[in-house]
């Protein structure tokens, strides 16, 4: 009753729930509402007054509430049919994280097989370097760029690119938990490190890890839409035009997509920008309202044990 009753006076946690509900919603139900176009339906041109066409883009109106992109598709019919596809992907990629990360911290906990070392030249590495310009680089290599399984090498970048931060949090954690007398009274057990892992530690560092795990999906997403603006997307191909050249051409409808010339419509059609990065901003706002009142929920708990 009590936890309950600390769970009760957690207002961000449960500002945070409610705005996570209402995304889970539009992500998976959202498509059944009466003002989203399933089909997502091109216009080509509306005839004005004078009987002139006019191509899109289109600006808010009561027919399109957040106006259309430049191929006359309904805005808000791409941002709640993108839902479902932009959470998957920041899902997986922070799954696929952790994943790694976790045995990856115990291992330089423990210092096996070198995994300290290999930690610390991964954070020392990439200390130097921003984590956008080092996913630029590896993205924009001619195989990643040429092969078929292009998402597959992307996701996958996007995910080991921070595993080092990841698994240098989790790894204070289990230095931190290694002083604790039932840590040592395993250890004394003569239990394994698989053990070990399993029983002694990872009960006790569920919450946390849940934690950075949900701030880590806000800050996917955060990445994804810094590369949208430069263009770079999961699901992108190369295709050859009547020049010869070739041209990578985005065939998603990802929030981040919508920012692909985002540098244009500034000028022009800003609500385009404008509305995918509002639907970003919200995502990464639910997520660190949870993560914090997650955070400050497991405190009390462990006042209360």
């Amino acid at each position: 009753m009590r936890v309950f009753n600390h769970i009760k006076m957690n207002p961000l946690l449960w500002l945070g729930l409610t705005m996570l509900a209402a995304l889970v919603y539009v992500t998976f139900f959202g498509k059944y509402l009466p003002v989203v176009d399933q089909k997502l339906n091109t216009i080509l041109y509306v005839m004005d007054e004078n009987k002139k066409p006019i191509i899109p883009p289109y600006p808010p109106s009561e027919e399109h509430l957040m106006g259309t992109d430049t191929k006359g598709r309904d805005m808000l019919s791409l941002l709640v049919m993108g839902a479902k596809e932009t959470m998957a992907i920041i899902v997986l990629i922070t799954l696929i994280r952790y994943l790694v990360a976790i045995p990856l911290a115990f291992l330089a906990h423990k210092n096996i097989l070198g995994a300290r070392t290999i930690l610390q030249w991964l954070n020392g590495f990439l200390s130097y370097i921003p984590t956008i310009v080092v996913v630029i680089l590896l993205v924009t290599l001619p195989p990643i760029l040429t092969t078929d399984i292009r998402p597959v090498y992307i996701i996958l970048i996007l995910a080991f690119v921070e595993i080092g931060r990841a698994a240098d949090m989790i790894k204070l954690e289990f230095d931190e938990l290694s002083s604790k007398e039932f840590i040592k009274a395993g250890i004394a057990s003569g239990a394994t490190p698989f053990t070990m892992l399993k029983t002694y530690y990872l009960p006790f560092l569920y919450g946390k890890i849940a934690v950075y795990m949900i701030t880590d999906l806000g800050r996917v997403l955060f990445i994804l839409g810094q590369l949208g603006f430069i263009g770079i997307f999961i699901s992108q191909e190369l295709v050859q035009q009547v020049s010869g050249l070739s041209k990578l051409v985005n065939n998603s409808i990802t929030w981040p997509a919508m920012f692909i010339d985002a540098f244009n419509d500034i000028r022009g059609p800003i609500w385009i920008p404008f509305f995918a990065a509002l639907a970003m901003t919200y995502t990464i706002f639910t997520f660190n309202l949870i993560a914090q009142g997650l955070q400050n929920l497991f405190k009390k708990k462990v006042r209360f044990i």
